[in-house]
């Protein structure tokens, strides 16, 4: 069992209210596994909440498997495995606890959007840490889910827009579907002043540099999936950089400097 103290001296180390919530509850699922002696995994995570559980699980010295199952997955699962417990097959572990669906449309001619069957799926009222990515290749949606709301999905997702779906569970690791699983993106080379976030992002959706530091002020960026609101953030190499409305870059690498000692810096826009 993890000490009081322990968790307390984990729980000050964060100011976030949401963070605090997350690293109690994975401090929980750690006693669970513990004290019951199985495998215990956490909801889909996004890249801060993956980036937290490490830093937590390695100073405990935990035994821990993250599941990512694309190149391009911005979704985690992590599998909390009892240190006595060396006898398990991850593969098979993964196959009972998440499943991968396919949803088409029922007449051919009809290619589903990204945006329609996101609406379409969260609409359902589930939550959202209970469903991974969702990717839409040549009209034709894939997505994670846990085991467990197999059923809920069988039942209710029988439309997208106004369009009737069937629905399919299919193998996430067929050498098919791997080699389509991918995000679409354009790789730009822009020339900025500094590596600063506001800076890159008026760059590249166009905007004036007040107009984007009052938009990261009112709550619009996301890095790496948290809330930032610090407009003179310097970016790292795969930084994944989401401004709200505009769209989804991942800072690349510097390509070279400018003889006026501006930066020519490489990003893929998501489309």
């Amino acid at each position: 069992m993890i000490a009081k103290e322990i968790k307390r001296k984990f729980l000050n180390y964060y100011e976030d209210k949401d963070e605090k919530l997350f690293v109690s509850s994975l401090l929980d699922k750690l006693n669970k596994v513990e004290t019951c002696g199985y495998v215990v995994h956490t909801q889909f995570l996004n890249q801060n909440e993956v980036k937290i559980s490490s830093m937590i699980l390695n100073t405990l010295k935990s035994n821990w498997y993250l599941y990512k199952p694309f190149e391009d997955t911005s979704k985690f699962v992590i599998f909390l495995i009892p240190d006595n417990y060396c006898d398990y097959d991850i593969k098979n572990i993964i196959k009972e606890n998440i499943i991968f669906f396919k949803v088409s449309a029922f007449s051919n001619n009809i290619l589903l959007k990204h945006r329609e069957c996101m609406g379409a799926i969260y609409s359902l009222g589930l939550n959202e840490k209970m469903i991974g990515d969702i990717f839409v290749v040549d009209g034709i949606c894939y997505f994670f889910c846990f085991k467990n709301n197999e059923q809920f999905f069988y039942n209710n997702l029988n439309k997208i827009s106004k369009y009737d779906v069937r629905i399919e569970k299919i193998n996430a690791q067929d050498e098919n579907i791997v080699n389509i699983i991918k995000v679409n993106y354009e790789n730009v080379q822009i020339i900025i002043p500094s590596l600063r976030v506001d800076s890159i992002l008026s760059k590249t959706f166009k905007l004036s540099r007040s107009e984007t530091n009052l938009k990261i002020k009112n709550g619009n960026l996301f890095i790496n999936s948290k809330e930032m609101y610090f407009c003179a953030y310097e970016v790292k190499e795969d930084d994944i950089v989401s401004f709200r409305k505009y769209g989804k870059i991942k800072i690349g690498k510097i390509v070279r400097s400018t003889k006026s000692g501006k930066f020519v810096l490489e990003i893929m826009r998501y489309k």
